[in-house]
């Protein structure tokens, strides 16, 4: 017997067969509703004391600067806060963000722009990105996702490790909350996102090793349900990875009722379940 929670996606898969096609979000939308829905969430705060407890636990180049790349950098919030994590341990630190956001990567220039860090936007896919530098910690967090395929890109970026290196992946598992966002996906791209159990079998195939560590997260989603909540609406485009404004509201009920389905209550607040495996591959020194 199926349970609730499967019905109703039975139910919002039938309600987006009524669209021949679904737009993704504009590059400022995305660049709008992620912020709304990273700040209704503890995740960051969470990877940030995990990231702490790897520099404590690793060694980096003593006489020379530490040289980072972001793939899929985003706007630079959460990676100014990852270089301050770093700066405590290195001697001293570079970083090169990767977007093909023009929005994100002007707003990653802003982040910086008093820090005293070198930093350096490129506006491009990975794919097309090239370097002479090599790193010595390449990170991918929560970008996978979007990519057309992942085995090529994760070989290119363990070939850009210097030796010793560190390929850090921040990559969610296909739970709970992902459901809703792999269902918009499958009808705007024809396919499934990339999801960390993607990412560990590319990395097996590529016959590179790697540690995986499950860090568990939840995501506040209360102003989901509060009637013209903006940061609502932004919350849940950002989950579905689509503007719901322009749905029904049948389908827009569904959504919200699939997403109750999976909250937890904790006084008047509603919770979600928001883990993030990090993948850690280590390029011999």
């Amino acid at each position: 017997m199926a349970s609730p929670a499967e019905g109703l996606r039975d139910r919002i898969d039938d309600q987006l067969d009524a669209f021949d096609s679904l737009e993704e979000l504009s590059d400022v939308r995305y660049h709008e509703t992620h912020e709304r829905f990273e700040a209704a969430s503890n995740q960051r705060a969470l990877i940030l004391d995990w990231l702490e407890d790897f520099a404590d636990r690793n060694q980096f180049p003593p006489h020379r600067t530490t040289r980072m790349l972001s793939i899929g950098c985003g706007g630079g919030v959460m990676d100014r806060r990852i270089t301050q994590v770093f700066a405590e341990h290195v001697s001293g630190l570079s970083l090169v963000g990767v977007d093909p956001n023009a929005e994100h990567t002007e707003a990653f220039q802003k982040q910086f722009a008093a820090d005293g860090f070198e930093t350096e936007a490129c506006t491009a896919l990975f794919e097309d990105f090239d370097s002479d530098v090599a790193f010595d910690i390449i990170h991918f967090v929560h970008c996978l996702y979007y990519f057309e395929h992942i085995e090529p890109e994760l070989r290119k970026a363990f070939e850009m490790l210097a030796p010793g290196g560190a390929l850090i992946v921040l990559q969610a598992p296909n739970q709970s909350l992902n459901h809703l966002a792999d269902r918009i996906w499958k009808k705007q791209f024809d396919q499934s996102a990339w999801y960390s159990d993607d990412v560990a079998a590319a990395l097996e195939r590529l016959d590179i090793g790697f540690k995986v560590h499950r860090i568990d997260a939840e995501v506040d989603v209360t102003e989901c349900f509060r009637r013209g909540s903006e940061s609502g609406i932004d919350i849940l485009d950002f989950i579905v990875q689509a503007d719901t404004r322009q749905f029904s509201p049948a389908l827009q009920n569904s959504l919200r009722e699939s997403l109750r389905s999976i909250c937890r209550q904790q006084g008047r607040r509603l919770l979600c379940s928001h883990p993030v495996d990090a993948i850690v591959a280590r390029r011999e020194a």
